[in-house]
């Protein structure tokens, strides 16, 4: 899958690409176009080269550097359809041969500046025989126009029209006009084979200017993400092995929010093996923003990005399938629980193809009755645990028999001294860590996040009789 095509699957990947300080438009297509990497050592290579790039930009004798090469990304225009144009044989106008000069130049100077950074530009091609040939003056100023350079019969006829148009001024003589006509039209037919001899001429450099362009975008995607990895202190992941864990893991664009208002943001750690994993907790105990931040880890991390948390390791997948509750189908007229079980179905089917899956289902049956709920929660996970995937599975059901790992949320701390729990404050007496669930205690506190949210005491009262009751 395309980086494009995620964006709209994997919750927050969207935000961390907007924020991203991508230069150029060609490097914004060249990113969207990045595909899932599955290969441990293609992804370990990317990983490296985003991790010496953060070097250089903390280097103070390479930091000047980069800065004058992210100047020069800036001038930087998509010439991708030129290129195919010219590996098709198209004869190019002017603003086209223009846009190839000018990328020419620009690769020039980023290949000349990075001489002393040699990993960020040992892809890049020369493309000196292109500047040549476009730029017969040797001027390297970044503007096109068919000079009498490139062929000696332009200047004296040239010349011949401009005389001619002088003695036109105020003069309605036509043999006088046919004669610029006449000298015009040669001016355009020399002009018209300096156009196509030029792209001709381009099409035996073709192959260095398409590596010219990907390495050109590579650069500003290398350089953004390293910057990124720095301003929001994201970590190079250790990759491979049978086990993913995090220690310190972070929803960036949650913990932007929360710390916009001075609330607490609590990491957590967790760790991801083979097989399934059941996690309870009461509602806004974080269950589904950890699904959120799991998936998002792994989707940054083999598109070869740095990953929010502390540490990392992170075995690799060739799938990341997402099934959250809060999703619906209306438009496809099917109920929240038919659009569950179509995505659930769709797991089950990948896993039997033995592909290698991160999967992560958010309140699995909630929609259906508790007895049968159950039932589904208990048959998925022994099904995944017997597979080829790394599969966790938040649930409200207690009593689980899944043979399978069970974890929850620890949920709430007890305040200290006189502070009163609000719902502006709830969020600091929640603690996110997930500990081992023997699967015989109960969360028992939907009445006081009720409470809290301030619900009617009468009906609080009434649950509570009924929660005694049973």
């Amino acid at each position: 899958m395309q980086l494009k095509a995620a964006l709209a699957e994997i919750y927050g990947l969207r935000y961390m690409i907007d924020r991203l300080d991508i230069k150029s438009g060609l490097a914004h297509r060249v990113l969207l176009a990045s595909p899932f990497i599955v290969s441990q050592k293609d992804l370990q290579h990317q990983l490296e080269l985003v991790s010496n790039t953060q070097k250089s930009l903390c280097d103070d004798s390479t930091k000047p550097l980069l800065g004058k090469v992210t100047i020069k990304l800036a001038q930087v225009r998509d010439i991708g359809g030129t290129a195919k144009s010219i590996q098709k044989g198209v004869t190019l106008n002017d603003v086209e041969l223009f846009e190839v000069k000018c990328f020419a130049l620009i690769a020039q100077e980023v290949k000349e500046l990075l001489k002393t950074i040699p990993f960020l530009g040992e892809q890049l091609p020369s493309l000196l025989a292109v500047v040549e040939l476009l730029d017969p003056e040797g001027t390297r100023i970044p503007s096109f126009y068919i000079s009498s350079h490139f062929d000696a019969n332009l200047a004296p006829l040239r010349k011949q029209l401009a005389g001619l148009e002088l003695m036109l001024e105020g003069s309605t003589d036509e043999q006088l006009q046919r004669q610029s006509d006449e000298v015009r039209s040669k001016i355009e037919a020399i002009e018209d084979g300096v156009r196509q001899r030029l792209s001709t001429l381009l099409a035996s450099h073709a192959n260095d200017l398409a590596k010219a362009i990907l390495a050109i975008a590579s650069i500003d995607i290398l350089i953004a993400k390293a910057k990124q990895a720095i301003a929001d202190s994201l970590v190079m992941p250790v990759i491979g092995g049978e086990t993913t864990s995090y220690q310190g893991l972070f929803y960036p664009q949650l913990k932007e929010v929360l710390e916009q208002q001075n609330k607490r943001y609590q990491p957590i750690d967790v760790e991801v093996n083979r097989g399934s994993c059941l996690i309870t907790g009461a509602n806004m105990a974080g269950k589904t923003v950890l699904l959120k931040t799991l998936a998002l880890s792994q989707a940054m991390c083999q598109y070869g990005f740095f990953v929010p948390a502390q540490s990392a390791h992170v075995a690799l997948v060739d799938h990341i399938l997402f099934s959250i509750a809060d999703e619906q189908s209306e438009l496809s007229g099917l109920s929240s629980y038919g659009a569950e079980m179509l995505k659930v179905n769709h797991i089950v089917q990948m896993a039997k193809k033995q592909h290698k899956l991160l999967v992560l289902i958010d309140e699995l049956a909630r929609t259906t009755n508790p007895t049968e709920g159950r039932a589904i929660v208990n048959a998925v996970a022994n099904f995944l645990n017997g597979c080829n995937v790394r599969a966790i599975i938040t649930t409200h059901y207690s009593g689980l028999g899944a043979a399978c790992r069970k974890l929850r949320v620890k949920g709430f701390i007890d305040s200290s001294g006189d502070t009163q729990i609000t719902i502006r404050n709830i969020g600091d007496y929640i603690d996110y860590s997930l500990v081992e669930d023997d699967g015989t205690s109960v969360p028992h506190e939907a009445l006081r996040i009720a409470q809290i949210l301030g619900v009617d005491a009468d009906i609080l009262t009434e649950a509570a009789k009924q929660l005694g009751a049973n």
